[in-house]
C-alpha cells in the first residue's frame, strides 16, 4: 500500500496511506448516485410545477454542471470530503501540509472532465495506479493527494480528550489558547506516533515540535518541562480546559 509523507507547517513529518483506486471509484460512484437522484428529482419537480424547460439543456448540459458544482461545493465546505469520501473515510489534502484552498478544489473539479467524464474514468484510473501517490491528473496539477483516513488512524478532536482525566486540572500554559484545533491535532498526532513507534525519528519529531511550540507560545526555557512528551501532553490538556 502506498504512503505519502507530509511535512506540516510545524515541520513535523506525518505518514498517510493513500486511497486505493477501488475506494476512490467507490466514493465517486456514491457521489454520482447522489447527484443523479438530486438532479432527476429537481427535473421532476419542475415538470410538476409546469416550468417551460429546454430539455436539450436540461438533459445534456445541466447534469454536467450539477456534477462539477457538487464536487467543488462539497470538497470546499467539508475540507476535502464529498459525501462519498466521507462514507469511505477518504480526504483530500495538500502535499505541502497546508489546507487545500478553494483554487485547489476548483482545479480538481475542472480536471474531472478529462479524468473521469470525457474518458469514462479510464484516465483517472491510469494515473492513480501508475503514479507514486495514487494521484489523478487533477491531483497532480493541484498538488493534492487523497488519503485513507481510516487506515492512518485519523485523529479527531475527541481523541484529545482521551489523554487523561481533566478534573481539577489547573492550566499551566494559558498562551496555548492562541492555537487552533488543527494545531493541537498535529500535536496529538505526533504524540500518538511517538508512543506507537518510539524510534529515533519520532523522538526527533517530538523534540522539534516541542521547541516550535515553545517559540510560538513565547515561553522561557525554564518554564518548559525537561520531558518533551510531558510538555506536549500538558499543552493538550491545557488547551482542552481553557477552550472547552
Amino acid at each position: 500500500m502506498a504512503t505519502v509523507t507530509i511535512h506540516t507547517t510545524h515541520n513535523v513529518r506525518i505518514d498517510y496511506e493513500t486511497a486505493t483506486v477501488g475506494l476512490r471509484i467507490g466514493a465517486f460512484l456514491i457521489d454520482l448516485v447522489i447527484v443523479a437522484v438530486v438532479y432527476l428529482s429537481a427535473v421532476y419537480a419542475l415538470e410538476l410545477l409546469r416550468f417551460d424547460l429546454n430539455y436539450v439543456v436540461a438533459l445534456r448540459l445541466a447534469p454536467l454542471f450539477w456534477l462539477l458544482g457538487y464536487f467543488f461545493f462539497w470538497e470546499m465546505v467539508s475540507r476535502g470530503q464529498t459525501p462519498g469520501k466521507l462514507l469511505l473515510r477518504l480526504r483530500v489534502i495538500r502535499l505541502d501540509g497546508r489546507d487545500p484552498t478553494p483554487a485547489d478544489f476548483l482545479v480538481r473539479t475542472v480536471f474531472l472532465l478529462p479524468d473521469a467524464i470525457f474518458t469514462f474514468g479510464m484516465a483517472a484510473i491510469l494515473f492513480i495506479v501508475t503514479g507514486r501517490y495514487g494521484q489523478r491528473l487533477g491531483d497532480l496539477v493541484a498538488h493534492t493527494v487523497v488519503i485513507n483516513v481510516r487506515a492512518t488512524g485519523g485523529v479527531s478532536l475527541a481523541d484529545i480528550l482521551t489523554i487523561r482525566d481533566r478534573s481539577e486540572h489547573q492550566a499551566r500554559f494559558v498562551a496555548v489558547q492562541r492555537m487552533t484545533d488543527e494545531d493541537m491535532l498535529v500535536v496529538k498526532q505526533c504524540l500518538l506516533r511517538y508512543r506507537r513507534y518510539p524510534n529515533e525519528a519520532h523522538r526527533g519529531a517530538l523534540s522539534l515540535l516541542a521547541n516550535r511550540m515553545t517559540e510560538l507560545l513565547e515561553l522561557r526555557r525554564e518554564e518548559v518541562p525537561a520531558s518533551k512528551e510531558k510538555f506536549l501532553q500538558t499543552l493538550l490538556l491545557d488547551y482542552i480546559v481553557l477552550t472547552r
